[in-house]
């Protein structure tokens, strides 16, 4: 073996030897921190819609509504699910108008939302802070939204 094929092996071997050792090394990915699990059921504190609200902020006895969340184990940063949601909002004409809807959900560790019901697609965000479950529905433009729910 000449000279430089044993530097070049020389390299070799330690890049193998750098490769097997994980751990510390600062190049290492970050571990992936998992969704959260929102299963439960909520109870609906505020309520703002533009299309529906007229972009007020409506709270209990104006509004009400429900949230039932089941959630399937997560897998890495994401986690799917089944909702049934039900919202009661005023007519307009002394009475309320409800929006029932169900479907699946998608939520990640990133604070990001996705649900897909027969009444509604929409995307978004979500946070979840003792107890209180918060969505953002920031499309399409029709479904734009917040809405506040307590964990019972």
């Amino acid at each position: 073996m000449n000279r430089r094929s044993t530097v070049l092996s020389a390299l070799v071997a330690g890049a193998v030897v750098a490769a097997g050792c994980g751990g510390d090394d600062p190049t290492d990915p970050p571990e992936q921190d998992l969704a959260p699990n929102l299963a439960g059921t909520y109870d609906l504190s505020a309520f703002s819609s533009a299309l529906v609200t007229g972009g007020q902020t409506l709270q209990p006895p104006d509004v009400s509504g429900i949230f039932v969340l089941r959630q399937d184990p997560p897998t890495g940063n994401e986690s799917m699910g089944t909702f049934e949601m039900s919202i009661s909002v005023p007519d307009g004409l002394g009475g309320t108008t409800a929006f029932d809807d169900e479907g699946t959900y998608t939520v990640r560790s990133d604070g990001t939302w996705e649900q897909f019901g027969n009444l509604n697609q929409a995307r978004g965000t979500y946070t979840l802070e003792s107890g209180t479950f918060t969505v953002t529905v920031t499309e399409p433009p029709l479904a734009v939204s917040l809405s506040v729910w307590q964990r019972r």
